[in-house]
């Protein structure tokens, strides 16, 4: 089960990042307000499983529970920060398109 939450945390930040960052090239720079609605669903998502993988585990170690609460927590952290990746790539890939080709070539 534990492995699926980590697999589950890398392909939803995989998710959000692209996404965002496609829809805001895509439609403009205020479409990065839906990759906002992505990562709140993905969150919703990851404190749900804790939930009822907390729930599941009663009878474990102290140190077993507490690791799978790192591990959930680390998946928001992964959400999070791939999120603010998406917003950097995006500033990066406009910087690059406004040297790059409308600068005339020399």
């Amino acid at each position: 089960m534990i492995e699926f939450v980590i697999a589950l945390g890398l392909v939803g930040s995989w998710l959000t990042m692209t996404s965002t960052l496609f829809l805001m090239l895509g439609f403009g720079k205020m479409w990065g307000l839906a990759g906002v609605l992505i990562l709140v669903g993905f969150i919703l998502i990851n404190q749900d499983l804790k939930k009822k993988y907390m729930q599941t585990i009663v009878n474990a170690t102290p140190r077993a529970r507490e690791l799978a609460r790192h591990i959930f927590e680390m998946n928001e952290l992964i959400l999070l920060s791939s999120y603010i990746l998406s917003l950097v790539l995006y500033e990066v890939i406009q910087k690059y398109v406004q040297i790059v080709i409308r600068t005339p070539m020399r």
